[in-house]
């Protein structure tokens, strides 16, 4: 009696398979796990990532949630940078009209000490002026009576 070994995939112990059967194809995406084990190192990976990832065109709602949940995020963050700026903006501009408003107060200031130093450079001026008048109308009355007195004693 001669024993026949069950070969996997329907071979036949002297040969190649038999004609009339055909060879079935497995789906990539559902390994089962006694086959894993047969696959090279390379492929396991493969296989885990695509089961892992979603695909774009099939995304569950838990994704799209997710998708929705960062883009609010996002649009939150980018609000919140927004009102920051304004925020900045806001103070600049505060702070150039207070540096402005000094500005022109220190230039006020100093156009009134100009003004002040001015009109006492004047009143230096009239009073240098008032003295020399003084001393050229005594010269003159001087000048005057000693020819007077030269005229009246030659006569």
């Amino acid at each position: 009696m001669q024993r026949q070994h069950f070969v996997p995939g329907g071979e036949e112990p002297g040969g190649g398979p038999p004609a009339d059967e055909k060879k079935l194809k497995r789906p990539a995406t559902e390994p089962s796990a006694g086959d894993e084990d047969d696959l090279p190192p390379r492929t396991k990976r493969r296989m885990k990532d695509t089961q892992q990832k979603p695909s774009a065109a099939g995304a569950s709602p838990a994704a799209a949630s997710s998708v929705r949940a960062v883009l609010q995020e996002f649009l939150e963050q980018q609000q919140r940078l927004d009102a920051q700026r304004q925020e900045a903006a806001a103070r600049h501009a505060q702070e150039r009209l207070a540096l402005e408003r000094q500005w022109r107060q220190e230039m006020q200031r100093l156009e009134r000490e100009r003004m002040m130093l001015e009109q006492a450079w004047r009143e230096r001026e009239e009073q240098r002026r008032a003295r020399e008048e003084a001393r050229a109308d005594r010269r003159d009355a001087l000048l005057n009576n000693l020819l007077n007195r030269l005229l009246h004693e030659n006569l």
